[in-house]
């Protein structure tokens, strides 16, 4: 009589390295970006002016991709008005109507100062974090949904206002840099740098395909403003004052730069949802075990899963060629391509992997 024996290997992988007895035929990692990307881009909107609603908001339907709208608290209202900072034109703000079905569709939205005006570095951190707490507390109770993403008006920082952004409760703080990217482990989830569009030619075309070719391995954050068609007012107005950065473009400028973001390869995402899968990757190891024809691999992570609920992707490698899933976020039957499988799984659950006939 033969007998046949199954065996059981079980391993330990600390974040993005795997250790196995077979590895050429069994492992398990974390990739660097969802769905082993090979780099990071996040689409951001400060002020939140209707033509990013109007001109922008569909190009971004178009392209099927989701960006992180901020605005500021004293310039939304139920309908779209028209506002500015003291000596400046008025512009069209969004009104709740529109920030609503922003979210709804799947696009962050953001904080941006209840008033446009840079926080104070020599105030006291809790009158900072009660300036600040106004204007989360404000956008949640419209969109009945947490704020995690703080846009620092004018991207004006200083250490105890980034100490006030996190007492407040946001998970992260866009501002400016002198990089051009984010590395892929952050140095500051408070600091994330970003790349503002200054005017309709800066970035010029070169300019920004080199910015979208520096996100490769790394987090590209882009920053923009204003959308005002050639001949409006708005860009009379400017253009007449000699006004350089205008922090503006037009629409067909703006589909280019997206076109070329869509066919970059990257993940496209907004800012909360990369910023929480790179602190979830840092802060998550993933347990293999294998008995017979079925592979166990668990999630073990310090981050609390509450908030930090971004599924992360798991590279599986195995010999097999037919298999199905169970406990993940993409469940079902599958067939191996390449002896190379990816899974999306959150935080601190299991997932089942069976070979199939």
């Amino acid at each position: 009589m033969v007998k046949k024996f199954c065996y059981i290997l079980s391993f330990m992988l600390v974040s993005l390295t795997a250790i196995s007895q077979n590895q050429k035929k069994f492992s398990a990692e974390i990739t660097t970006w969802y769905q082993d990307k090979v780099g990071a881009v996040s689409i951001s909107f400060d002020d939140a002016s209707y033509t990013q609603y109007e001109y922008a908001y569909p190009v971004l339907e178009k392209y099927k991709l989701k960006a992180t709208f901020s605005l500021v608290g004293e310039w939304t209202h139920d309908k779209p008005t028209y506002s500015a900072e003291p000596d400046i034109f008025l512009i069209k703000k969004m009104g709740w109507q529109q920030i609503k079905e922003l979210h709804q569709n799947g696009h962050e939205i953001a904080a941006h100062g209840y008033k446009h005006q840079k926080y104070g570095k020599r105030l006291p951190k809790i009158i900072l974090t009660q300036q600040m707490r106004q204007i989360k507390n404000l956008i949640e109770s419209k969109i009945n949904a947490p704020v995690y993403t703080l846009h620092y008006p004018y991207s004006f920082t200083s250490d105890s206002i980034i100490a006030a952004a996190e007492e407040s409760g946001f998970l992260f703080g866009r501002t400016e840099g002198k990089e051009n990217v984010n590395q892929y482990k952050l140095n500051n989830k408070y600091l994330l740098v970003s790349q503002a569009i200054l005017n309709d030619t800066t970035p010029n075309e070169n300019e920004f395909a080199q910015w979208i070719k520096q996100a490769n391995g790394n987090w590209l954050i882009l920053m923009y403003h204003h959308l005002f068609p050639q001949g409006s007012k708005e860009m009379n107005i400017m253009k007449n004052h000699n006004v350089k950065n205008t922090f503006s473009l037009y629409p067909d400028t703006f589909e280019k730069q997206i076109k070329t973001v869509a066919a970059s390869g990257y993940w496209v995402a907004p800012i909360a949802v990369v910023g929480k899968y790179i602190v979830e990757r840092e802060h998550t190891k993933i347990e293999m075990r294998m008995f017979c024809n079925t592979i166990k691999i668990k999630t073990f992570t310090t981050v609390d899963t509450t908030i930090y609920n971004q599924a992360l992707t798991v590279k599986v490698k195995l010999p097999w060629t037919k298999i199905s899933v169970e406990g993940s976020e993409n469940d079902g039957d599958y067939k191996v391509k390449n002896s190379e499988l990816l899974i999306d799984i959150l935080p601190g659950k299991t997932i089942k992997i069976k070979k199939r006939k």
